[in-house]
């Protein structure tokens, strides 16, 4: 999603397209605005199992670096075309521009396919067969709260547009990929690779951490 048109009036406590926290609170669509807003801290108890049993092998670190480096590669992919707004937390300021070129003419969702594999890897590189399993149970959960709240506010402020588009491109696996002469590359790269800064940072960090307890 991007953020270039006018929102409604800001001062409205339930943004247009945006689920009523108040109504029906443990829809998957109401749960996926709180998911959405705090995203960038849900993944910490899993991050805090893994420091506590990760023993990775030479084959589950290898493994799991080549998952993370797809991961990332699609991450950067997906913000060239998108932009850094692919960052916002705010409800209010997500969801204002339909992006539907590059990976998005692929699948709906190539962010989070990056973050699907980034969150893999590091689970792949614990050693842990069960370890996977729990990162994916709660990343599969997670992600179909918000993909869900994403899809009504975008249903919201697109209508036919929105719901033509979902019917036409697959939210997670592609039903096909183009060939390379008519794949679409974004104009620049560096702004991405800027913007993913943080993640990098995260990752490496994360990475130094494991081995630090090891």
């Amino acid at each position: 999603m991007n953020s270039e048109t006018p929102l409604a009036d800001p001062s409205d406590p339930s943004p247009r397209g945006a689920p009523d926290p108040t109504n029906d609170p443990v829809s998957p669509a109401s749960l996926g605005a709180r998911l959405f807003q705090w995203r960038d801290f849900t993944p910490v108890p899993l991050v805090l199992i893994m420091l506590v049993v990760s023993d990775p092998t030479a084959l589950s670190a290898t493994l799991g670096l080549a998952l993370m480096m797809m991961g990332e590669l699609i991450r950067i992919y997906g913000v060239a075309f998108i932009g850094s707004v692919s960052r916002t937390r705010n409800i209010e300021t997500t969801g204002q521009a339909l992006v539907t070129t590059g990976p998005f003419a692929i699948v709906r969702n190539p962010l989070y396919l990056g973050n699907l594999f980034l969150a893999t890897g590091f689970a792949t590189y614990s050693g842990h067969p069960w370890f996977v399993a729990l990162t994916l149970i709660g990343f599969s959960f997670q992600y179909y709260c918000i993909v869900k709240f994403e899809e009504s506010l975008l249903i919201e402020r697109f209508g036919e547009t929105y719901k033509a588009y979902m019917e036409q491109v697959p939210a997670w696996i592609p039903s096909a990929l183009p060939d390379l002469e008519s794949w679409e590359w974004p104009k620049e790269i560096a702004p991405a690779i800027r913007s993913e800064r943080k993640t990098f940072g995260a990752i490496i960090a994360l990475l130094i951490v494991i081995h630090l307890f090891n």
